[in-house]
């Protein structure tokens, strides 16, 4: 699996965070339930000492125990335990440590590898801010239908929206399954409700479930956090994040406030992936034209390395009302 350092130290934390919260929860529930409840130290010192036992005959000190004796009063034991926290209106594992994942006790480590939970974080965490949203998750593949294209044929361009978008669709689940981190980039442009971002974070969720590391966030929220760290207000480090990405995908470029400083840290933004090779997705609403008279003559000189895929048809989100 392909993912940042960063990535995997967010989840070592998450987990160790789990495991305290979990091991602070069983903490204060043991010390409320034996407030009222003080004989379970009287049986738990049972099953100690009956598992001591066991022990030491193994040790061989010479000593003859009737291991199937000190079993019973065991299980005994176990069966009084379980008894006395149901009898006090709890469920039977009430003192148990509640860990999230039972397999790997919130280690992340189940049977030497990587546990499924560990690596469902890994792919959670991989994908920013946008990971725990509604709209990624109804955004795959699989949800998006060229049927609310028309099929009638554009005279001037020669075919239906249906059957360009249909292509779009293709091509990019194709891109998808194939993508490395020499991957060619990608530059969305289009109306509102067109798919843009559904296609991208299509994209996204593939490259997730398949071990790459994507970083998805707005123009203007990327503008927003390199303003923080640049006067002191934010202690993250947006530049790691994007430098140890696999694929950037920044969304809603030309709709975030216009200043002198977002500008130039677009212009930046872009310039630095194109020299370290890394692939992107920039999604508009504006046209190529437009983003010149935004953003000036070097902006789209840049963009002449990516693929533009210029989205066509009908406003979906109001032909689905």
């Amino acid at each position: 699996m392909k993912f940042s350092e960063i990535i995997y130290q967010r989840a070592e934390n998450e987990l160790k965070n789990r495991r305290e919260r979990a091991e602070r929860l069983a903490a204060m529930r043991r010390k409320e339930f034996l407030a009222n409840h003080p004989e379970l130290l009287d049986i738990e010192r049972e099953m100690k000492n009956a598992a001591l036992e066991v022990i030491k005959n193994v040790g061989g000190n010479g000593q003859k125990i009737d291991i199937a004796t000190i079993a019973k009063r065991n299980i005994e034991a176990q069966e009084a335990k379980k008894d006395l926290i149901k009898g006090a209106g709890y469920p039977e594992d009430y003192l148990d440590i509640p860990y999230s994942c039972k397999n790997c006790q919130d280690t992340g480590i189940h049977n030497g590898k990587l546990c499924e939970c560990h690596l469902a974080l890994l792919q959670q965490l991989s994908v920013g801010e946008l990971a725990c949203s509604p709209l990624l998750a109804r955004s795959t593949f699989d949800t998006f239908d060229v049927k609310y294209y028309s099929d009638i044929k554009d005279p001037d361009l020669g075919f239906s929206p249906f059957e360009y978008m249909r292509g779009c669709y293709e091509m990019l689940k194709a891109y998808a399954e194939s993508f490395s981190i020499h991957s060619n980039s990608f530059f969305f442009s289009g109306g509102t409700g067109l798919g843009k971002t559904h296609l991208a974070l299509a994209v996204l969720n593939r490259l997730t479930q398949r071990g790459f590391s994507v970083y998805y966030n707005s123009a203007s929220a990327i503008i927003k956090q390199f303003e923080k760290e640049r006067f002191g207000r934010s202690t993250d480090s947006i530049e790691e994040d994007l430098s140890k990405c696999d694929l950037l995908i920044v969304d809603d470029l030309g709709a975030e406030f216009s200043t002198p400083f977002g500008e130039a840290t677009i212009n930046e933004l872009v310039n630095n992936a194109i020299l370290s090779g890394k692939p992107m997705i920039i999604i508009s609403n504006l046209s190529v034209d437009e983003l010149e008279a935004r953003y000036g003559q070097r902006m789209v000189s840049r963009l002449n390395s990516f693929e533009v895929v210029e989205f066509i048809g009908e406003d979906i989100r109001q032909i689905k009302k």
